[in-house]
């Protein structure tokens, strides 16, 4: 096996985690105590790759209107992104949430016609409304049995986190910033200010051993390695081929929902999860 295929393997399958752990995490702490310690932990972990790869005076490639500009993508596109998925996975269980969440890859080419003026070309507007239909097959299945204020709750910030990492991703792309520095940059910021809110709120909760191993695993492997991994694999792969594996995430997370927490999922969530994924799949053969 061609290397590149393994480390985005090993990606897919750290990403995978992320949403039934965390659920597990939120049960016993709030969003924004899990939120402080995976992202410090995060921060430390990719300050040290960049300086194991850069070297010790990495942070001084860029001016500070550069640095203020990245910790506002920071904050867009993890705080605020991370936080709102979080409160999606309070109110629905880590499949939905999850589901819900791929709708980012909809966002960015949506944000990209309106930011950076790209072509909205049939083939990309068919994809985005084969997408939302997923969205809707989900919401339908939902309100089967009584739609409550939670679950819409659940959905609504879920689909606001995909709406934030589109935005983000927009914007990053724009910038073309180093990709290592803004996401310690990003994770120190979103450190920094979960920290805040706990600090002021007195939410930072009391780390057991099974809670500290969840967020090491979330901090380290999730949030920095699974990067670096991602990152390595597309400069020595064809880039397209790689990034559909990426969408393997969803369907091995309905899998670890159902190992570590006992969720079922339902047909028509599977259906809206085809939908979903299909119309990123459809868009990419353009």
């Amino acid at each position: 096996m061609k290397k590149e295929y393994l480390f985005a393997g090993i990606t897919v399958i750290l990403w995978s985690t992320l949403s039934a752990i965390s659920k597990l995490m939120i049960h016993d702490m709030s969003s924004m105590s899990v939120l402080f310690y995976t992202s410090s932990i995060a921060s430390i972990t990719l300050f040290l790759i960049n300086i194991i790869t850069k070297g010790t005076t990495f942070f001084k490639i860029y001016h500070v209107g550069d640095y203020l500009r990245i910790a506002g993508l920071g904050f867009l596109g993890l705080f605020c992104y991370t936080e709102l998925y979080y409160i999606g996975l309070i109110y629905l269980t880590s499949q939905i949430a999850c589901i819900i969440n791929y709708m980012w890859p909809m966002m960015i080419i949506l944000f990209s016609c309106i930011i950076l003026k790209e072509t909205l070309t049939v083939r990309k507007l068919l994809a985005i409304t084969t997408s939302f239909l997923g969205m809707v097959v989900i919401t339908i299945q939902n309100g089967l049995g009584g739609i409550s204020f939670n679950s819409l709750l659940g959905m609504f910030a879920c689909f606001f986190a995909a709406i934030c990492y589109g935005i983000y991703s927009v914007f990053n792309k724009k910038t073309n910033y180093d990709q290592w520095i803004v996401l310690w940059i990003a994770f120190t910021v979103t450190a920094l200010c979960s920290g805040f809110y706990c600090g002021i709120t007195h939410t930072f909760g009391q780390l057991t051993g099974i809670t500290f191993a969840g967020m090491l695993w979330l901090g380290i492997f999730v949030n920095a390695i699974a990067y670096v991994l991602w990152g390595l694999a597309l400069n020595h792969g064809d880039t397209a081929k790689i990034s559909i594996l990426a969408y393997l995430c969803p369907f091995l997370s309905l899998i670890w929902g159902r190992i570590l927490l006992g969720e079922h999922l339902s047909i028509l969530s599977f259906v809206g999860l085809i939908l979903i994924i299909g119309g990123v799949l459809f868009q990419m053969k353009e």
